[in-house]
């Protein structure tokens, strides 16, 4: 007679495959965090600033304002506020890649950190010129 091959008990199946795919989704959510402050980080230095512009930083930045975890989003709005505070050319791309209506729109739910950072962004678009001044 052969013997029947060991079966997990059931449920333990159903526990394996749920820690593995909560796994997969707390690697992304260090990911974007990881991502967003060394963005912000690298933003304080000139050097960096127009090899991330080539890489597209704005277009990876803005989803991450409305992220569901606060301090990615509060971490994006300081890296794009670092961005806009660089250069005219930088603040005119904030606005132009639609990026200021998500900014304002998560204000009402969030808190102070965020709202800092979100006006850290408004001011630094505000402050190269009037028409950008108008936008915001």
């Amino acid at each position: 007679r052969t013997q029947a091959p060991h079966r997990p008990p059931p449920g333990a199946a159903t526990m394996s495959s749920t820690r593995a795919v909560l796994q997969v989704f707390e690697k992304y959510q260090k990911d974007r965090v990881t991502f967003v402050q060394t963005v912000a980080e690298l933003a304080t230095r000139p050097q960096n600033i127009e090899p991330m512009q080539s890489a597209g930083v704005m277009a990876l930045l803005r989803p991450l304002l409305l992220d569901n975890v606060p301090s990615i989003q509060q971490s994006a709005a300081i890296a794009l506020g670092r961005l806009a505070n660089y250069s005219d050319h930088l603040a005119e791309a904030v606005v132009s890649n639609e990026i200021l209506p998500q900014l304002v729109y998560s204000l009402s739910e969030q808190n102070r950190f965020y709202k800092q950072a979100a006006a850290f962004v408004l001011r630094a678009v505000a402050k190269h010129s009037p028409p950008l001044a108008q936008a915001v």
